[in-house]
């Protein structure tokens, strides 16, 4: 017939997406312990400013490390201004006495069965990173 759409056999059973159990999965971007890291980062950060302890500000959560068992993390701070100013050492020692409250937000706001123990470890690499650039900044100097 003339002007008829050609009609095209019906696709296969194997073809159809209906024939599939679950039909396609795609795999997922970022593994589990990823996502509960991300997760307690976030609440682990909005926590700390939420306290308003002074010896605690401008204190920023650059990572949080969840082991495969999701039994512990670790919460990587970095310190810039406390370093600047000479008060390191208040920092971990706010961070241990705050420590439980925190945990006790993050066990409220994490919805898993068993939420990860936290323990605060300083983040060295943006202080490495400042330390390279002055270092060839130097040379660069030198060599002028």
């Amino acid at each position: 017939m003339p002007g008829a759409a050609s009609a095209q056999p019906p696709p296969s059973w194997y073809e159809c997406a209906v024939a599939r159990r679950g039909g396609r999965r795609r795999p997922a971007q970022f593994s589990r312990t990823d996502r509960v890291g991300e997760l307690v980062r976030e609440v682990v950060a909005s926590e700390l400013e939420r306290i308003g302890d002074e010896r605690l500000e401008m204190v920023t959560v650059t990572d949080v490390v969840v082991d495969g068992s999701l039994e512990h993390a670790a919460v990587y701070y970095s310190a810039m201004q406390a370093e600047s100013e000479g008060r390191l050492d208040e920092v971990p020692e706010a961070l241990e006495e705050l420590r439980w409250r925190i945990q006790q937000v993050v066990n409220r706001e994490v919805r898993l069965r068993k939420t990860p123990q936290i323990e605060f470890r300083p983040d060295d690499v943006l202080a490495s990173a400042l330390r390279v650039e002055e270092i060839l900044r130097q040379l660069d100097d030198d060599e002028s």
